[in-house]
């Protein structure tokens, strides 16, 4: 954060972008890789998640990156966790992620300082989310809501109407890219994966994309075991290569804390097929041949 602030604070004729990447909250993992989450009691820590416990009938690959030992092997310290050792986890990511809040407040006033404020498209983002204990899970490498949801933040005073939550619009990380290159006036190669979301964001009562699509390779040593999500308004499907029971069917609406599985329920299997025809023709246009 030093040296971003430190580019901020040179002249700039031309365009610029900068990029920061902050490590943390990453290392929640190491917290729990080394032992040093403290417990804490009701009274001392956040409270827990109502999904907080995982679901017996869960697919067999969740199960499975469940015992990981390499790569993931967090998963394998929190087997026997009490509750007050998960509230003591929560209560130190939420520490890492104020610390994390400090550095962006340096660099926004950075940019403030240096005059170029009003000129100057902010995007605020992360590559992953993190277990928040939802479902007994810590890290990354899993399809729920908390691993694959990330903030995604645009400012731009004057240009991007400030203070507007959307919760409707769908957006992936690929779009990034092209949104980035739609405000700067910069053509995007056809075969980019992604939209621009430009147009939602200056325009909210566009539909906007109808789905984004996830993939999930939870293990550099065994690339064939992989799996794909498919987020639509109120569905998210997700597929597994591996193991028994391998399709998942929440309805995000009604149960958004992913605790009933619907892919084996005749209810709904209008809407497993039509999730399944959706990853297919995902797969199709960007040659992804995995599944």
């Amino acid at each position: 954060m030093d040296q971003a602030i430190a580019y901020l604070k040179k002249p700039h004729k031309d365009p610029f972008l900068l990029v920061a990447s902050l490590h943390n909250p990453h290392d929640i993992c190491y917290s729990i890789i080394e032992g040093t989450v403290q417990p804490r009691t009701t009274a001392e820590g956040p409270e827990l998640p109502p999904n907080l416990a995982r679901d017996p009938n869960e697919p067999e690959f969740i199960t499975e990156c469940r015992n990981r030992h390499k790569y993931g092997q967090e998963m394998s310290y929190i087997t026997d966790w009490s509750d007050d050792l998960w509230r003591g986890y929560l209560h130190d990511y939420r520490r890492i992620v104020e610390e994390t809040d400090v550095q962006v407040g340096r660099i926004m006033g950075a940019l403030r300082e240096s005059g170029l404020e009003e000129e100057t498209l902010v995007v605020f983002t992360s590559d992953h989310g993190e277990g928040m204990a939802a479902h007994h899970w810590v890290v990354k490498l899993m399809l729920y809501e908390n691993p694959v949801t990330v903030p995604l933040v645009f400012r731009w005073p004057g240009v991007i109407a400030t203070g507007r939550v959307d919760q409707t619009h769908l957006a992936s990380g690929v779009d990034l890219l092209p949104t980035l290159c739609d405000f700067a006036g910069v053509p995007v190669d056809p075969q980019v994966t992604g939209v621009s979301l430009r147009p939602v964001i200056e325009r909210p009562d566009l539909p906007g994309q109808p789905f984004v699509v996830t993939e999930l390779d939870p293990n550099p040593d065994e690339p064939a075991k992989t799996g794909r999500m498919v987020r639509t308004d109120r569905f998210k499907y997700i597929v597994f290569s591996h193991g028994q029971r391998p399709e998942v069917l929440f309805d995000l609406t009604t149960d958004p804390g992913e605790t009933r599985n619907l892919a084996a329920n005749p209810e709904f299997v209008v809407e497993l097929q039509r999730h399944r025809r959706l990853l297919k023709e995902w797969q199709t246009a960007t040659n992804d041949t995995a599944l």
